[in-house]
C-alpha cells in the first residue's frame, strides 16, 4: 500500500508536465517571433545514445531520457537551419561575437555507445563535448544507476521502489554506493554486460578524443555528487579526473559537468584550481554573452536535457523561447543546499576485470 501515493504523485506529476509542456509550445510560438535569439548560448545534454526506443527499453541499463540517433539527427538538423553555430570548449574561451546565437552539445558520463554520435557530428561539422568519469573508464565497472536499474528489473523490482533507493544512493559516497550495490545483488553487479551499458576502455577513449570533433571534459573520478564530499575529496575528485584523462589521452580538459548537477561555490573554486574554465549544470536555461572563463557565469552555465519521451523539435523550440514555464518550475526546484549526508568516502577498491576492449 504505500506504494500507491508515491505511484499517484508520479501520475499527476506528469499530467502537470505534460501541461507545462503544451503551455510552453504556445508560447514559444508567440516568443519566437520578437525574442532576441542573438548572444545567446543554449548547451544541451544527452546521456545514453539508443539505436531505437526498443534498444532504450532492453533492460540492460537505465534508459534515464531514451535519446536516440535519430533524434540527435534531428536536433542537428534543426538548430543548423535556425542558423546557430555549434561550439567546442576553446571556442567558449574566444571573444565570440554578440549578435551570433551558439550552441554546446554535451554528452555525460562515458558511455561507449556515445561513439554512435560521430558519424552525425561528421556529416553536420559540428564539435561536441564528451564529459568523462575517468574511474569507471580505468577500472572498467558499471555505472552505479545501470547496475542497480538492471539487477532491481531482474528481481521484479520496478518504479518507485527502485527510484527510492536511487535517491538514497545520491545523498552517499560513490564507495558507499557500490558497497551496497554488491551486499544486495552480489559482486558481479558492477560488471558491465555489454556494449551498450559499458564506459570506454582508455585505448578508446584514446581513439575517440583523437578526432577533431571530439572535446573531453571532467566528470570527477567517480561520477562523485561533489555536495556529498568534503573539502579534500572534492579536489581530489576533479584534480584524479584531470590527470587521469591527461595520461589516457593527453587531453587536459578545460571544461566540467558537475554530476547531478549539484555545486557549490566551494566545488566552482576547486574546479577553477585544477585548471578548468568552465562548469556545467543540469538546469535549464539560457546563457547569456559575453562569457569571462573562470568567472561564476562561466563555472554555472545552465543546460537543458534533451528527452526521448518529447517531440525534438518542440524542445529545440521551447529552448530558443525566452518564456518557459517548466523552465521556471525546474529551476525553482533545483535550487540546491549541500547535502546534510557529509559521508567519509572509504578506500579505493582495486579494478574491476573488463568485459570489453582493452
Amino acid at each position: 500500500m504505500s506504494a500507491v501515493p508515491g505511484a499517484a504523485l508520479r501520475i499527476l506529476e506528469a499530467a502537470v508536465k505534460k501541461l507545462l509542456h503544451h503551455l510552453d509550445e504556445f508560447f514559444a510560438g508567440l516568443s519566437l517571433q520578437a525574442a532576441r535569439e542573438q548572444g545567446t548560448l543554449l548547451t544541451f545534454l544527452v546521456h545514453s545514445l539508443f539505436q531505437s526506443r526498443e534498444e532504450g527499453h532492453c533492460g540492460l541499463l537505465d534508459p534515464q531520457q531514451g535519446f536516440t540517433v535519430a533524434m540527435l539527427r534531428e536536433f542537428l538538423a534543426y538548430f543548423t537551419r535556425a542558423g546557430y553555430r555549434f561550439l567546442s570548449p576553446p571556442d567558449l574561451s574566444q571573444n565570440l561575437p554578440q549578435d551570433g546565437k551558439y550552441i554546446l552539445l554535451t554528452f555525460d558520463d562515458g558511455y561507449f555507445n556515445n561513439t554512435r554520435a560521430l558519424p552525425l557530428l561528421e556529416e553536420f561539422h559540428v564539435p561536441a563535448v564528451f564529459f568523462i568519469s575517468s574511474g569507471h573508464v580505468k577500472q572498467g565497472k558499471a555505472f552505479w544507476w545501470d547496475a542497480l536499474y538492471r539487477e532491481s528489473a531482474k528481481r521484479g523490482r520496478f518504479g518507485e521502489e527502485v527510484r527510492r533507493r536511487a535517491a538514497v544512493y545520491k545523498q552517499m559516497a560513490p564507495p558507499q554506493v557500490e558497497a551496497d550495490l554488491c551486499s544486495r545483488f552480489g559482486r558481479h553487479a558492477l560488471f558491465p554486460v555489454g556494449d551498450l551499458d559499458r564506459p570506454f576502455t582508455p585505448s578508446e577513449l584514446a581513439r575517440f578524443a583523437s578526432h577533431p570533433l571530439v572535446f573531453l571534459g571532467n566528470h570527477t573520478r567517480d561520477h562523485a555528487i561533489l555536495t556529498n564530499c568534503f573539502s579534500e575529496e572534492i579536489r581530489s575528485q576533479i584534480q584524479d579526473c584531470q590527470q587521469s584523462l591527461r595520461e589516457m589521452t593527453g587531453k587536459t580538459p578545460e571544461i566540467i559537468a558537475y554530476p547531478n548537477g549539484n555545486y557549490t561555490l566551494e566545488i566552482a573554486e576547486a574546479a577553477r584550481e585544477a585548471g578548468l574554465r568552465f562548469g556545467l549544470l543540469a538546469r535549464p536555461g539560457r546563457n547569456w554573452l559575453p562569457l569571462q572563463a573562470g568567472a561564476s557565469k562561466a563555472m554555472t552555465l545552465k543546460r537543458f536535457t534533451l528527452w526521448g519521451d518529447r517531440p525534438v523539435e518542440a524542445q529545440c523550440r521551447a529552448s530558443r523561447s525566452l518564456l518557459s514555464l517548466h523552465r521556471l518550475v525546474q529551476g525553482m526546484l533545483s535550487k540546491q543546499k549541500p547535502s546534510p549526508f557529509r559521508v567519509v568516502p572509504l578506500p579505493k577498491e582495486k579494478p574491476l576485470a573488463r568485459t570489453a576492449g582493452s
